[in-house]
């Protein structure tokens, strides 16, 4: 699959730590999380039809530099797509800083990403402990890709967060442990609400009530001895 985008929201406050960004949204994804609200940029007969070219997004990026300075590159998955490196070089030679959101399915890339110098900060989103990553995923899961992933994160020298959006019926705190021992020592960790917005993959999950505060606490507490930074964060 080619590399295009969904969608380009021009300025984002919030979703690259101390930067005013552009977020692109990759169309296409190698998971099936149930929960997932974007169907759109995941089920392949719901994909937009109209969509915008790498080199479309790279006009309107380099027309706003002068006041946003940054990009995220979000999914879907980025990382399916082999023009994604060529992409962020372009960008990085515009003096664009880039935020890359993965699931951490493609190692091989992120080396290249990483050797090459063109990320200032990546997200990886950890679906569930080891030994329930299918489930979360909806897919059967290449574990010995997400475990080199975080290797290659945690060694990268370049500022970094593993984030799990928790699910009701699927995350509990012995989940949340069990993260903890795998990722102990990680720079950052975050969790998210899964909050239900439009058509879920799993529509059932349309349908479910986030955790309470009360629950949410308990799996940060839980989280909090195995990393150096533990946030919940109250938007999705």
């Amino acid at each position: 699959m080619s590399l295009d985008f969904a969608h380009i929201e021009k300025t984002s406050l919030l979703d690259f730590p101390g930067e005013v960004a552009s977020t692109l949204f990759t169309v296409g994804c190698n998971f099936r999380c149930p929960f997932c609200y974007n169907r759109s940029l995941v089920i392949p007969e719901e994909l937009p039809p109209q969509r915008i070219s790498p080199e479309q997004a790279l006009t309107e990026l380099s027309k706003r530099k002068a006041y946003v300075k940054a990009a995220v590159i979000t999914g879907g998955e980025p990382t399916i797509h082999p023009d994604l490196p060529w992409f962020i070089e372009s960008l990085k030679k515009e003096g664009i800083k880039l935020k890359l959101d993965t699931n951490g399915t493609n190692p091989e890339m992120l080396k290249e990403l990483y050797s090459n110098e063109l990320l200032d900060y990546i997200a990886m989103d950890i679906k569930s402990s080891l030994d329930h990553y299918n489930e979360a995923a909806g897919v059967s899961v290449n574990i010995a890709d997400i475990k080199e992933s975080t290797q290659i994160i945690r060694a990268s020298g370049v500022p970094y967060e593993f984030r799990t959006t928790v699910v009701p019926g699927l995350h509990d705190l012995d989940k949340i442990e069990a993260i903890g021992k795998w990722l102990e020592g990680a720079e950052h960790y975050i969790l998210q609400p899964f909050f239900p917005k439009g058509s879920t993959i799993d529509k059932e999950y349309a349908a479910k009530k986030p955790f309470e505060d009360k629950a949410l606490r308990a799996m940060a507490d839980t989280a909090g001895p195995y990393f150096r930074k533990v946030e919940l964060r109250e938007y999705y």
